[in-house]
């Protein structure tokens, strides 16, 4: 036996644990997965094996490169032998916490995420379960000892000496660092990616604990003040019976004949109140399109997003989730959350996720896959309408006019209702240098001049995008809604509220009167306003409320470590253990209120961290 054949022999072992926990979470968990087809788990089992190799090469494919190095001293049995115990141990610990997946998921119908964290700090709690159960243990242990007896036999056999060993231990190496990454994609494999298809059941057949927990273990343990239950309700004012719901925030939404219409979400990067003349007043000169849109549709003025990272906004206005400290984004979070794309297929509606940047950039196509999207285009698929300048149009962030005119065409196709999501990233840094009319500006890469000539030629595109789209049949049946991901954090020095409000349009000329807004609001009001909008019939989670309905004028805010809460008369920034900054918007504001903002922010941060982890947020 060569090295190579014993190194992969430990693969095969590992992959069989991790097969034998798939088949055990299938078998013991059906339920959870009897909306699946025979193909679709014949499917969740291979692209399983994608994620088992990902979970195993992360964690043995260090000792297997060091066992496989084409160096004489490295045949020895005693160097070996020590390598392939490391690595039992490892595969002991991958097999412990599958076994540990199997029956955690039974309890929130999810895979495990960071509550190894938990339990790794409090080794009292670990050993008092032991104790609980000796039984299982001992049982756990037998088969520890028997896989050792084993295994050392495997470990013990002569190792025959390799020709090419320096090409084969390259090759190796390759492999290792290809499968550990999950795949030779831009992005390395995420949790997001198991939920591709738009299936929570298919995504809990793709994943392993192993994976799902390693990945959202990355977010930072946060802790929390102590809140009861029973301080939940009277703060928030839910009902007494808010808690025994299985899903507690679930609302549902019924359409209403005759009041359905499509829906185009214009998601431009970092678009910046201040630098729109009819947001800013700053008179830059830059946006006339913005201008005549906001004064013909409903404006929103004190509307915030929700983080200041491209990733938090997404899931903000695609889920009515918000970006819980302790938690990972969607990106890496297996818990059950409403799609607005599933959402609206499910009533009929075509669903598009146009992204003017390279597909796999920022992880867009696996986020639009997970949200429902059943079509989805990045820069690849568009063709070079316009004359850019020669070290500038193959750009990776792509070019928002071409984007605009592809999601045109493709819009045009479309022979029922329609969902378009296009997010715009010319404005995001590098800014580009451009051709006039866009270059009144000293240009820069990361300075003001070069954004200022950036949303120039967004603003022109968008106009151009109207221009064209008033003549299309589905343009008087059509919301517009024009907002950001998040504020533009270059060059920037306000305060907590500039940090966060960004512009938010509605546009529709024969649907809705012009108006201005000044209710609090912010991209967690999104996904609601959406389904009525649209007319859907659904059941969904959502931290917000349709703007149509709202009522309430505030907004939730999350800053790197820290959560905001914002309102019609103060702002309160908090660290979940202690008040970080306040302040007043208006006179006469008691030093009560903050108080109560305080109570607020830290009852809704807890009610989503503990819906969320106990997977009880959306069904």
């Amino acid at each position: 036996m060569s090295i190579f054949q014993k190194i992969f022999s430990y693969l095969g072992i590992g992959l069989i644990i991790f097969l034998l926990a798939r088949i055990g979470i299938f078998a013991v968990h059906y339920q959870n997965f009897s909306s699946l087809t025979f193909e679709e788990v014949l499917l969740g089992f291979f692209y399983g094996l994608r994620f088992d190799l990902a979970s195993l090469q992360v964690f043995v494919g260090i000792p297997l490169l060091l066992m496989a190095l084409p160096f004489r001293w490295c045949n020895s049995l005693w160097w070996h032998g020590l390598l392939s115990l490391l690595v039992f141990l490892l595969l002991v610990a991958e097999g412990s916490v599958l076994i540990g997946d199997v029956v955690y998921f039974g309890y929130v119908k999810r895979h495990l995420t960071n509550e190894l964290l938990f339990i790794g700090k409090d080794i009292k709690y670990l050993i008092s379960e032991i104790a609980a159960n000796p039984g299982y243990f001992m049982i756990w242990l037998a088969l520890v000892c028997l896989a050792l007896f084993y295994w050392l036999k495997l470990t013990k056999i002569k190792v025959k000496t390799v020709r090419m060993h320096w090409l084969k231990f390259i090759l190796f190496l390759v492999f290792v660092v290809i499968t550990g990454r999950g795949g030779i994609g831009m992005k390395p494999l995420a949790i997001v990616h198991a939920y591709s298809s738009g299936s929570s059941s298919f995504g809990n057949l793709v994943l392993n604990g192993v994976f799902s927990a390693s990945h959202s273990s990355l977010s930072v343990t946060v802790q929390r003040q102590p809140i009861s239950e029973s301080q939940i309700i009277e703060t928030l004012y839910f009902p007494h019976d808010f808690w025994q719901k299985q899903f507690p925030l679930a609302q549902k939404n019924e359409s209403i004949p005759g009041k359905s219409y499509n829906l185009v979400i214009l998601f431009v990067e970092s678009l910046t109140p201040r630098y729109i003349d009819s947001f800013g007043g700053n008179d830059y000169k830059i946006t006339p399109n913005l201008d005549r849109l906001s004064a013909k549709g409903w404006k929103f003025n004190r509307f915030f997003s929700h983080g200041q990272r491209s990733i938090e906004g997404a899931q903000s206005v695609l889920t009515g989730m918000p970006s819980i400290l302790g938690l990972p984004t969607i990106a890496n979070l297996s818990s059950n959350y409403s799609k607005i794309a599933v959402l609206a297929e499910q009533n009929g509606t075509s669903t598009i996720f146009v992204n003017s940047t390279l597909r796999e950039s920022f992880l867009a196509q696996a986020i639009a896959a997970s949200t429902g999207f059943s079509e989805y285009y990045g820069k690849e698929d568009m063709p070079l309408l316009l004359d850019y300048l020669p070290e500038e149009k193959d750009r990776n962030l792509g070019w928002d006019y071409e984007t605009l005119m592809f999601s045109l065409e493709k819009i045009n196709n479309r022979k029922t209702s329609f969902l378009a999501f296009i997010n715009l990233s010319t404005d995001h840094t590098p800014f580009p240098k451009l051709n006039a009319p866009f270059n009144r500006h000293p240009h820069h890469a990361t300075g003001e001049g070069g954004y200022l000539n950036s949303l120039h030629y967004t603003d022109w595109a968008i106009g151009e995008f109207f221009n064209k789209a008033k003549n299309e049949h589905w343009f008087e049946n059509t919301i517009f809604v024009i907002t950001a991901d998040h504020v533009l954090a270059h060059f920037q020095n306000g305060g907590l509220l500039e940090r966060f409000r960004i512009p938010l349009i509605f546009y529709a000329p024969k649907l809705l009167k012009p108006r201005i807004i000044e209710t609090v609001s912010s991209q967690l009001d999104l996904m609601p306003t959406f389904i009525d909008f649209m007319g859907l019939d659904a059941e969904y989670t959502a931290l917000g409320t349709s703007l149509l309905r709202k009522q309430e004028s505030f907004a939730l805010v999350r800053e790197g470590s820290l959560v905001g809460i914002i309102t019609d008369r103060a702002y309160l920034k908090h660290s979940l253990s202690r008040r970080m900054e306040s302040g007043k918007l208006v006179d006469n504001v008691p030093d009560s209120y903050f108080d109560k903002l305080e109570a607020r922010l830290l009852a809704w941060d807890r009610v989503a961290y503990d819906l969320t982890r106990k997977n009880r947020w959306a069904p």
